[in-house]
Order: structure tokens, then sequence, then C-alpha cells
């Protein structure tokens, strides 16, 4: 029984160092930053509340006390400008926490609904205000800005990133707690699916979804009193030292997960227990508008797109502006006069595209440029995707495939392109090279025309100087009359193999067998032999007469040869014998009236006296029928008796 009275006593006083340790922070009290009082520290001191300095002014928040430095975890009205060194926070009984300047400016620094009673910082990091019955009112835990600590729930709220680690107020991205899903986005955007870059989603329903962090680091997603999902876990497990956790959504729009590990001396060590992304350019909107993010092992930074400069060279991430005009615009009827194409490969592109076609590389260039609308064009696995400015989510990334085409206009000689866009598709220098191999095609081809023209007039020269050679009374207008082979006699000489084979002879002369085209194309030869100069004439009379007629049943004259006193005709050879060796074969195969018509034709032809003898024109028209046929004479015999 004593030993239960001892132990009471021992929970009692217990009780009562604990609640004297607690610093209780009453109606009245007040806080000024250019007095020794200007913050309200938990039992520990590893957490304050009060005034941090904050560029050139003030801040109103909670930070932990990492020595040398504070790691601020929430901020009250943190998109007001910092105050001066002469502000106070009163703490008063009708509007609890307010923030006053000397010149008599007053704001609450957070909306209370009951009338307070006391407040405390908590070595938990979590500021509390009390009602007149001990009942919490207020508290930070409800309402983080981009902070959660150990043993801290957030539900129906979300975090939102800061500036940068020394600009507290309101930044690029938030992490929002849907009933299903703990999904990041960038700022001022719509919040649909293609814009978020990380999430994790709980398929449960009922039950309101909550993130917490536990005191031992782990970062989990529960239903209020189960654990859905662990998110991440600390690795460290001592217990020697003091150890506060802390999961915040950092200003480069990463989740992560650090621990503070204090020693005996208030000094601590910062760790990195999990990050959500490892590739910075995965955060979209990490870049702003009209940039895009390129990241290596060592470096990640923004680049603005050609046409484009920074807004803020010193803040990249605000994005970029054209910097060009066009009064124009769709009005404009030649955009490709005016602007540029430059294609940047293995980047890629985000948000919405207001047209999406199946389309060629080349063509999605093309279309981008001609279309008034289009401020650059994503191409992907054959898809064209065209979007309007500004330009969002841009990215390269070196294990994907895209292709980003930039619009921009040709007129600005400040441009610059980072040295690692190597390839760049100027569509104005394409179409002066286009030009140039135009000009250089048809170049040569009025080369080749030139030449031929002049191989067709050295020909034609040489034909006429063999015909000059001619002798002087050959001038009958046989190249105006008829077009024939001229031969030379020595071509006609190797032809017959010097006249070796006699085929027959004729009024004019022998005729020779012979061969012509490396004896492929058999002839016959007709040489006159010391023709009187009537018989020369008729010669050059039945050269033009046989060379303009066609008929299938004589044969074809195919050259000559008048060389001085040297006069030959070149004949198609018949294969198949002479007319009266056909006659004897074919006899029975002949018309009789045609067979008469032929014996008339033939003894008119081989009459003794010229003037008897018909001209090759009328012997055509009486083979043909045509002509009448006189009764020929009877030959002389060619033996007399």
């Amino acid at each position: 029984m004593g030993s239960v009275l001892v132990m009471c006593l021992l929970l009692f006083l217990l009780f009562l160092h604990t609640q004297a340790q607690l610093e209780k922070i009453t109606l009245g009290s007040s806080l000024s930053p250019k007095t020794n009082h200007s913050s309200w520290h938990s039992p520990s001191g590893h957490f304050a509340f009060g005034f941090y300095q904050q560029g050139n002014g003030f801040a109103v928040g909670i930070w932990l006390v990492d020595k040398p430095n504070i790691t601020v975890v929430w901020t009250a009205n943190r998109d007001d400008p910092p105050v001066p060194l002469n502000s106070t926070i009163k703490f008063t009984k009708d509007g609890g926490l307010l923030l006053r300047t000397a010149q008599g400016d007053e704001k609450a620094i957070v909306k209370l609904f009951e009338q307070p009673a006391s407040a405390s910082m908590l070595d938990s990091g979590n500021f509390i205000i009390y009602g007149h019955e001990s009942q919490i009112i207020w508290q930070s835990f409800d309402n983080p800005t981009d902070t959660i600590l150990g043993g801290q729930r957030m539900k129906y709220s979300q975090l939102i990133s800061s500036r940068s680690t020394s600009d507290h107020s309101s930044g690029q991205f938030y992490l929002n707690l849907h009933n299903y899903e703990l999904a990041a986005y960038p700022v001022n955007h719509s919040g649909i699916g293609e814009e978020c870059y990380w999430n994790v989603r709980i398929l449960v329903t009922g039950y309101p979804l909550q993130l917490n962090l536990s005191l031992s680091g782990t970062l989990q997603l529960t239903d209020g009193n189960n654990i859905l999902q662990a998110i991440a876990n600390s690795s460290y497990s001592a217990t020697s030292k003091t150890v506060i956790y802390r999961a915040t959504l950092d200003a480069d729009g990463i989740l992560r997960l650090y621990s503070h590990r204090f020693d005996i001396n208030g000094n601590s060590n910062v760790t990195i227990e999990w990050s959500a992304l490892i590739n910075q350019c995965e955060v979209k909107g990490f870049c702003g508008f009209n940039s895009f993010c390129s990241s290596d092992s060592n470096k990640t930074d923004c680049y603005c797109f050609p046409g484009f400069d920074f807004i803020d060279p010193q803040e990249k991430f605000q994005g970029c502006n054209r910097n060009f005009t066009d009064e124009e615009g769709c009005q404009r009827k030649e955009p490709a006069l005016v602007y540029n194409i430059t294609n940047l490969e293995k980047t890629k592109l985000g948000g919405l595209a207001y047209e999406k076609q199946r389309m060629h590389k080349e063509d999605c260039s093309e279309s981008c440029l001609n279309d008034c609308h289009c401020g650059g064009a994503l191409y992907s696995d054959g898809t064209c995707n065209k979007f309007k400015l500004p330009l969002m989510f841009g990215m390269k990334d070196e294990n994907e495939s895209h292709t980003v085409f930039i619009k921009w206009n040709s007129g600005n000689p400040n441009l610059e392109i980072p040295p690692f866009l190597h390839k760049r598709v100027d569509l104005s220098e394409n179409k002066k090279n286009l030009i140039i191999t135009l000009a250089v095609s048809l170049g040569f081809i009025m080369f080749l025309c030139l030449l031929v023209a002049i191989s067709s007039f050295l020909v034609y020269k040489l034909r006429v100087n063999r015909y000059k050679k001619l002798p002087g009374n050959s001038c009958l207008g046989l190249t105006q009359e008829f077009t024939l082979q001229s031969f030379s006699y020595s071509e006609l000489e190797q032809a017959t193999d010097g006249f070796k084979e006699k085929l027959g002879r004729g009024w004019l002369g022998a005729i020779y067998k012979g061969s012509i085209y490396e004896g492929s194309k058999m002839i016959a030869v007709k040489r006159l032999e010391n023709p009187p100069e009537e018989a020369e004439r008729k010669f050059r009379a039945e050269m033009v007469a046989v060379r303009q007629t066609h008929h299938r049943n004589l044969v074809r004259l195919l050259g000559f040869c008048l060389e001085s006193s040297r006069k030959l005709l070149v004949y198609e050879y018949m294969s198949k014998g002479p007319l009266a060796d056909l006659l004897l074969v074919a006899l029975e195969e002949v018309h009789m009236k045609t067979l008469e018509r032929m014996v008339k034709v033939g003894l008119l032809c081989i009459q003794d006296e010229p003037n008897l003898r018909p001209s090759m024109k009328n012997a055509i028209l009486m083979l043909e029928g045509t002509m009448d046929i006189p009764v020929p004479p009877c030959p002389s015999p060619l033996v007399s008796t």
C-alpha cells in the first residue's frame, strides 16, 4: 500500500514539473524583434515562435533551432511583406495574436472564433492557443505551410512550397491530399492529371485520407486509424540522441524527409532520409513558361527557348518572354519570311495540345511554321502535338526520342541557343540551299543540252563534208529527193569480199552478194561498169524511183556509192531466190491474171530497145493493175540462127 502511495506521489510531482517547464503564454504577453524577447521557446528549446529575420525585415513563424542556423517550419501570413524592426506581437483577449507596426497598422496573425486564454509552444513544434476551459481553439499543426513535423497529421489541407530557402512566401508548387491520392502539382495550373508530376494513389473509400509523419520518422498515408501505405522511412535507429523529423515540400517542388539529430550541446546534424524525385527536371514547372529544364550529374538549370529571354535572370524559375513582337500575327500571309523553326532533340513539352495529328517529322515542323497559333510542337511516336504560347513543362531528357519544334523570329540578331542544342532547322537557309541546288542542276542540264547540240552540229557537218566529196555532176539533188545510206567504195569492196560471189548480171552491170554490220545483214550490190552518159542518167533515175517506192513485191534499195566513175547500188538480198524460182515453186498458188500481168511486165522490162522498156513507175503501176499493159513484142533471140 505504501509503495502505491509513493508511486502516485512521484507521478504527481512529475506532472507538476512538466507543467512548470511548459511555458504558458498569458494574455497581454508581447514580442518585439528589437528586444531580447523576440520569441517564445518550447521547453526543450528546440522550437520557437516569434519574429525571425527575412530579407531586410522580419516575418512571424515557427522554426527549429539548429545551431547556428534555424529551419523555418511554419509562417504566418506568408505572402505579406516583411515587417520592420519596430513591430510587435500582442496576445490580447479580444483579438488573440495581433501584429502591430509603429505606424499603428494592426493585423491578426491567426483567425480565432473563440476568446483565447493562453498559448504554448510545444516540443513537438506545435503552437497551440487554448480557450478558457483549456480546450484547443487553434493550433499550427492544423494549418501547415510547407512542412509537417513528427507526430503531425495533415488532412483537409495542402502543403505549398516556399519561394526559396530564404524567402518563405508561397512558391511554385503544392502537395494536395485528395480522397484517394497524394499528388504534387505546379501552382497556377488547373490541377488536371497531365500536370501532376508525383503522386501516391490509394484505392480506398469511406474514410478521408490523411498524411502522417510518425515520431519515429515514418511518412505514411492513413485513414485516421489504419496505416494504408508507408511512403518513406528513416534509416536512423540510434536512441542516444534527440532526433526530430520533418517532411518538407521544398522550394524546388520535391517532397523530402529530413532528420535533425541533436547532441547534448544543442548542435544538430541534418540528413535527407528520402526524396520523392531524383531528377529535378521531372518537377513540372521547375522552369517557368517558355523555358526548359536540363540536368546532368552536376547541375540542373533552366534555359529559354530560342526567341525568348528570361524575365529575371536572377530568378530563372519565373520563365521567359518573347524577345520580339509580331503586330501582324495571324494576318501575316507568309510566316516563313519572318519565322524560323528550331528543333530540340530529346526534349519534350507538357500541357494540353490544341491539335494532334499523325504525320512525318518534317511535316510537323512545316505545320507549326505555317500555323499562326502555333508557338511550338512536340513530335513523338509519329504524332505532331501543337501548343499555343506560353509553352510549359519543357524538359530535356537523353533517354527520350521526342523532338520539340520552336517557332521564333528570324530577325533577332542576338539570339543565343545553348551549346548542347546542336541541330537547328533554319527554313530560310534551307530555301537558299534549295535555290542553289536548283540553279546548279539547271546549269548542268543546260551544259548537257549544249554538249548534245554541239555534237549534233559536228555530225551534221561531217555528213555534209562527205556529200561535198561527191563528183560535181552528182548535184541532182539526191539528198533532197530521198534519204539513202552513202557507202564508200572500199566499204562495199570489203562487204562483198572483193566482189567475190557473183549472183547474176543486169543491164547496168553485175550483181554481187555481200554483208554489212559485221555479217548481220545480207546485201546485193549492183556495180555499173563503164556506163555511157545516158545509162548513168537512168542509173540515178532508178535510185530515185526505187527509193521512193515501197511495195511488198519489190526489193528495197538500201544505199549507193558515187565515187568518180565508180557507181554502185546496194539492195536487200533476196534469200529466197529470184522471181522465176518463186514462180516455178508456187505457180499453182498465184492467180492466173496476176501471173499474166507479171509475165507481160517482165517481157517489157527485158526489151533490147530502151524506149520499149517501161519506166520503173509505170512498171509498178502495171504490176498493181492500175495501168493497162500493152502487148509486149517478142524479144530478140539470145542466139541467132
